[in-house]
């Protein structure tokens, strides 16, 4: 990992400078923040734990293209002008090698993240000042969950990978050799474990907004339960967040408005990006709408967007929304627009995909309505849309499928119910089947219904063992829509239901082993 092998260096320099002057080494600029006057307070801990969020950010810049564009849910919109998306393309259309900036760029994300956390939970083990036992807990309880979380992530993406539990203080303690997933996921429940007792319930308050809590913790455990088919294990956690005082809004589409991203009972853990000049701005949309030289009919300001067409919706993605579902018209949106004698699309307005009809002589492209919310500021590329990992109607969904797979068919129906009920109004879409198979079939339509978009499908598909049949039969379809794919693609195996071990760090790391297929 870049950043460990930076701070190995930085860790030599200081030792080579300590024999030879000590007193430089004892001294700092009072206005500098460094390892010798921080970790000195309370604040100073809780600084430091925010930190460990930052890399939630470089994952979800990342993940959409992995998670969600792999799948049947979602393709791009192909760029014979501009070849430069190559290597992106090959990661989508199951081309992708171990040298890919994308998987790379996940892997450290998530290294970052746990080394942040080490350091934060070996510093707070050794301080010589006072700490409030409520304070202790909730940087115990956060920076654990976030640990957690990202080896989830890791275990799920790249399979067993390397466990880090400590501050790197060495360059013989920075390269390890690949625990099983089986070690991955049992520091992962117990990580989660701990947190669930250390952390509070979800208060819905601004100071609360985008950090862990017990709620957090509870589902994603549940979630780690599910992946692992421990449906008992899974159920009592995902009940005890329904009693924690989440709550579905009331219309689907003000789930992910970023006016209502503060305080909203319905988001249990989301990605933070603030608009501005910090650096933590967002820019999904500009990703999600086509290529086009001016955006002003698309987003209300005007910009040369040369990095959109990805997360186009897939024919196969519309096809299973029902009609009345009013998810749909939230989810997916139409783009008409020309083509000007230079083969550039010429964006005109946004409209409805419902019941659409393309005019004669317009050029409609469909996105991801799911992240639209005009007008934007001027700021290009710079938005506050956060990203979701955790809504409540995921835990729904998630609760009613650990029902139906432990034989409780009918206590599976209410929760499910609830999801649909907000999706075609009240009294309508209701499911009354108790037959298991029937409802696993059911629950898995309506997560992909409910969670389009939010890089929940690849992993689903791969989760229910259905990954390489549905991806194979995916990809004949749209070798056949799309004529550019080469005739290699989508040859879905299950060795490509693991991503590979970035190669720099195997470069870096000579005790990493390849996943095998790579």
């Amino acid at each position: 990992m870049r950043q460990v092998k930076i701070f190995i260096y930085l860790t030599l320099a200081t030792a080579v400078l300590a024999s030879c002057k000590k007193e430089f080494l004892t001294l700092y600029p009072e206005t500098s923040l460094n390892e010798g006057n921080f970790y000195k307070s309370t604040a100073d801990f809780q600084q430091a734990l925010v930190g460990a969020y930052a890399p939630l950010r470089d994952i979800a810049n990342n993940a959409y293209f992995m998670d969600e564009i792999r799948s049947d849910n979602a393709h791009y919109d192909y760029n014979s002008k501009d070849r430069g998306n190559a290597a992106t393309e090959n990661l989508v259309d199951f081309l992708d090698a171990s040298s890919n900036v994308i998987t790379q760029n996940r892997y450290q994300a998530d290294y970052n993240g746990i080394s942040r956390v080490n350091v934060v939970l070996d510093r707070l083990a050794s301080i010589t000042f006072p700490m409030a036992d409520a304070d202790k807990n909730q940087i115990i309880g956060e920076a654990k969950a976030l640990r957690a979380h990202y080896y989830f992530d890791l275990v799920r993406t790249y399979g067993g990978v390397p466990i880090q539990l400590h501050e790197v203080l060495a360059p013989s303690e920075a390269y390890a050799v690949r625990a099983t997933a089986e070690a991955v996921y049992t520091q992962i429940i117990t990580d989660f474990t701990d947190a669930i007792n250390l952390l509070t319930a979800p208060s819905f308050t601004a100071g609360q907004t985008g950090r862990v809590t017990k709620g957090t913790a509870a589902t994603e455990l549940g979630h780690v339960y599910l992946q692992r088919k421990e449906y008992a294990k899974a159920i009592p956690l995902l009940q005890s967040v329904t009693q924690m005082g989440y709550v579905l809004m009331p219309n689907f589409r003000d789930v992910f408005n970023p006016a209502n991203k503060n305080g909203n009972k319905e988001l249990i853990f989301d990605v933070q990006f603030q608009s501005g000049t910090t650096g933590q701005q967002s820019n999904f949309i500009y990703r999600f709408i086509p290529i086009t030289g001016n955006t002003t009919n698309i987003l209300g300001v005007n910009f040369n967007n040369t990095i959109g067409g990805w997360n186009v919706p897939t024919d196969d993605l519309i096809g299973v929304f029902e009609p009345g579902d009013s998810r749909f018209d939230a989810s997916i949106g139409i783009i008409e627009g020309t083509v000007d004698a230079s083969g550039n699309f010429v964006a005109t307005r946004v409209v409805s995909a419902v019941n659409y009809t393309q005019p004669a002589g317009v050029v409609a492209k469909r996105f991801a309505k799911k992240y639209y919310y005009p007008p934007y500021p001027n700021l290009t590329q710079n938005t506050d849309q956060n990203w979701p990992l955790y809504r409540y109607s995921d835990v729904l969904l998630m609760l009613a499928e650990c029902l139906n797979e432990t034989s409780k068919s009918g206590e599976a129906l209410p929760y499910l119910n609830q999801v649909r009920t907000r999706a075609f109004g009240a009294g309508n879409g209701q499911i009354t089947t108790t037959d298991q198979t029937q409802l696993r079939t059911i629950i898995a339509l309506e997560r992909r219904r409910e969670l389009a978009f939010e890089n929940k499908r690849w992993q689903d598909l791969i989760r229910t063992g259905q990954a390489v049949a549905v991806m194979n039969a995916y990809g004949v379809k749209t070798k056949q829509q799309f004529p550019y794919l080469l005739p290699q693609t989508y040859n879905v195996t299950p060795e490509k239901l693991l991503y590979p071990i970035p190669l720099r760090e195997i470069q870096l790391n000579s005790q990493l082993v390849q996943n095998p297929g790579y």
